[in-house]
C-alpha cells in the first residue's frame, strides 16, 4: 500500500484524534486566545484563498476544533487527495494543482481590485465633500463685511484646514497601500510554501510510480 493510501486510510482517525485533543484543551485555548492579539492569531491568508479539501461532511464533528487547526487539517487532506489515486500520471496531478492555485490567485486578485476600487470611490467622496465645505465657507465669509486682518486670518485658517485634510488623506492612502502590499506578500509567501510542499510530494510520488513500473 502506498504512503498516500495509508494517509487516506488513517485520515478519519487523524480527525477524531484532533477532535479529542481540541475538546480536552478547549478551555485552555479560549484563555490563550483572549490573552493574545488578533494579529498574532491571524492566518497568513484568508480562508477563501487556502488550498483545502471539501470537508463539509466533517463540519458537525469538528465544530469544537479551533479554526486554525481545522484549516491545517483541511490543507493536509487537500494534499492527500491529490495523490490518493496512484494511477494518475504526475503531469495530471501537477496540472490539477496548478489549476487550483491559479483559481485561488484569481480570487485574490479580484478581491484586491475590488478593495482598491472601493477605497478610491470613498476617497473621492471625502475630497469632494471637503472641497464643497470649503467653498461654502468662502461664500458665507464673502457675504460679511470683514477687515483686512480678519480676512487674512480666515484664509489662513482655511489653508491650514486644507493642508491638514490632504495630509490625513495621504496617511490613509499610505496605510491602505501598505495593507495591500502586506496581503499580496502574504499570499505570495503562502503560494510559494504550498508549491514547495507540493513539489516535494510530487517528487516522492513520481519515484514511487517509477519503482512500481520497474518492479513490474
Amino acid at each position: 500500500m502506498g504512503l498516500w493510501s495509508k494517509k487516506i486510510k488513517y485520515l478519519t482517525v487523524f480527525y477524531i484524534g484532533s477532535m479529542i485533543f481540541a475538546l480536552g484543551c478547549q478551555n485552555s485555548t479560549k484563555r490563550n486566545e483572549n490573552s493574545s492579539s488578533l494579529n498574532e492569531n491571524a492566518p497568513l491568508v484568508d480562508e477563501k484563498y487556502s488550498l483545502t479539501a471539501d470537508r463539509q461532511q466533517f463540519d458537525e464533528l469538528r465544530k469544537n476544533i479551533p479554526e486554525e487547526k481545522k484549516k491545517e487539517n483541511d490543507e493536509l487532506a487537500f494534499m492527500s487527495q491529490l495523490f490518493s489515486d496512484e494511477k494518475k500520471a504526475p503531469a495530471q496531478i501537477r496540472e490539477k494543482f496548478d489549476s487550483i492555485l491559479r483559481k485561488k490567485r484569481e480570487i485574490f486578485q479580484k478581491d484586491m481590485t475590488r478593495a482598491r476600487e472601493t477605497y478610491v470611490k470613498e476617497e473621492k467622496k471625502r475630497k469632494e465633500a471637503f472641497t464643497k465645505e470649503q467653498e461654502e465657507a468662502r461664500v458665507d465669509f464673502k457675504k460679511q463685511k470683514s477687515s483686512r486682518d480678519s480676512t487674512a486670518e480666515f484664509y489662513s485658517d482655511l489653508d491650514a484646514k486644507r493642508k491638514e485634510f490632504y495630509s490625513n488623506e495621504r496617511d490613509q492612502r499610505d496605510e491602505f497601500e501598505s495593507d495591500i502590499r502586506d496581503k499580496r506578500k502574504n499570499f505570495d509567501d503562502y503560494a510559494r510554501e504550498k508549491s514547495n510542499e507540493f513539489n516535494q510530494e510530487l517528487r516522492a510520488y513520481t519515484k514511487r510510480i517509477e519503482e512500481v513500473k520497474k518492479a513490474n
